[in-house]
């Protein structure tokens, strides 16, 4: 989406309707046959972020035979998203703070119940942990997963994926499932 890449690139502030449409190949008055505002489009890069997560939420869950073996599909899913939807990720985590409240709110929503996914496969592999360490260590492997939003490795993406999925798995305490690659997931969205 042209503009995840120039908000990425420039800031959200510093990138005006033309720019968004010239990057798209079409001039910034058509940008308005789509969008009504900057913002019309922070928040559908948003959602359909957060919609790609939970479809794949869903998925993973319904088709995997255990809590170990989900839980190991939502990292690699996870981390396949960010990588993916890097530029989306990032102006949305930094411009987040412009929505409006009630934007704000129904995104954070929708991101408490993603975590809630991760939350109920960890409690019973790790019964050892309260709830607030679970959710500690689920808020910490994402956390791990989205550092790559503000910082390119330079790594290849394969490499990237393999090391995100371990240092994931160490913030989780569990081991990696094995689990279909991240192309096969992905595939499926």
């Amino acid at each position: 989406m042209a503009a995840a890449t120039l908000g990425a690139a420039r800031g959200f502030d510093a990138i005006s309707m033309a720019d968004i449409g010239a990057e798209a190949g079409i001039v910034g008055s058509g940008v308005y046959r789509h969008f009504d505002s900057k913002t019309a489009i922070l928040v559908a890069m948003a959602d359909r972020v957060m919609d790609r997560l939970m479809t794949g939420a869903a998925e993973i869950i319904s088709s995997s035979p255990g809590d170990r073996q989900s839980l190991s599909r939502l990292v690699r899913d996870h981390i396949e998203v960010a990588l993916t939807d890097r530029d989306a990720l990032a102006v949305y985590h930094r411009e987040v703070r412009t929505l409006a409240e009630e934007e704000r709110r129904r995104l954070s929503r929708a991101q408490r119940h993603y975590i809630e996914e991760w939350v109920h496969l960890l409690a019973p592999l790790r019964p050892d942990l309260a709830d607030g360490e679970v959710r500690l260590a689920v808020h910490a492997a994402i956390g791990a997963i989205q550092s790559t939003l503000f910082f390119r490795s330079g790594l290849a993406h394969d490499r990237l994926t393999e090391l995100l999925a371990g240092m994931a798995h160490d913030c989780l305490g569990i081991a990696p499932d094995p689990v279909a690659p991240v192309s096969e997931l992905a595939l499926t969205n």
